[in-house]
């Protein structure tokens, strides 16, 4: 009787390394295919570097109320958006070379690539300010005065824990300064128009005539 098992064993070893070299042909093509796709710079993070920091990094430091917002293309060739506060100022922990008015504007950015955005703020809602004034060409702030904040500033809701924070560090905040009072409005009050010189003469000269005449008299009768 004759055996066959090792031919037989051969083949189907030999078939089997076949088909697992295939297979894993086959996978890497898969993996090729379903890979990742092509790398691109992710944007800065907004690194939170602590209140400590944030509170040394800002121009200045304060609470208010976000009370309208208003949005605009970003100048020039950048995409994104940039988004204008309305703030009615609370209180103030910290200014810099800086006045922080009772009203002021807060400016933020959103989707602009390469910066840390802050977005928008909610309106109606209690805010801590960490921000720094828009400065002109010459490094000076830039008037009409507008505050900047990025999204790693530190600017926040006002929650408990943050104001906390800020008055340990900042313990005596004082209030904005007020904006400037309305000019005072006069009723003018009617006038009359002035009388002619020749008016305003007569009345005395008639009484010198009047008193040149009685003293004529009296020497007339003095003499008689």
């Amino acid at each position: 009787m004759t055996c066959f098992h090792g031919p037989v064993l051969t083949t189907a070893r030999i078939l089997a390394a076949t088909l697992l070299t295939s297979a894993l042909a086959g996978a890497g093509a898969v993996t090729l295919v379903a890979g990742p796709p092509a790398y691109a710079a992710p944007e800065p993070s907004c690194t939170d570097v602590g209140v400590p920091t944030q509170t040394r990094q800002a121009q200045a430091v304060f609470t208010g109320e976000v009370r309208s917002v208003t949005t605009s293309p970003v100048e020039g060739d950048r995409r994104g958006v940039e988004l204008v506060h309305e703030v009615t100022v609370e209180a103030v922990y910290k200014a810099a070379r800086v006045d922080v008015p009772a009203e002021l504007q807060v400016l933020t950015t959103r989707g602009v690539p390469g910066a840390c955005n802050l977005g928008r703020l909610a309106e109606g809602e209690q805010v801590v300010f960490f921000v720094r004034a828009q400065t002109d060409e010459e490094g000076q702030v830039a008037e009409p005065l507008v505050f900047v904040a990025s999204g790693d500033s530190g600017t926040a809701a006002a929650d408990a824990d943050l104001l906390d924070a800020v008055e340990r560090i900042l313990p005596n905040p004082s209030p904005p300064v007020p904006a400037d009072p309305a000019q005072a409005e006069f009723e003018p009050l009617p006038v009359d128009e002035p009388a002619p010189l020749s008016r305003a003469v007569a009345p005395g000269a008639a009484l010198v005539v009047a008193g040149l005449l009685g003293l004529f008299v009296v020497r007339r009768l003095n003499r008689r």
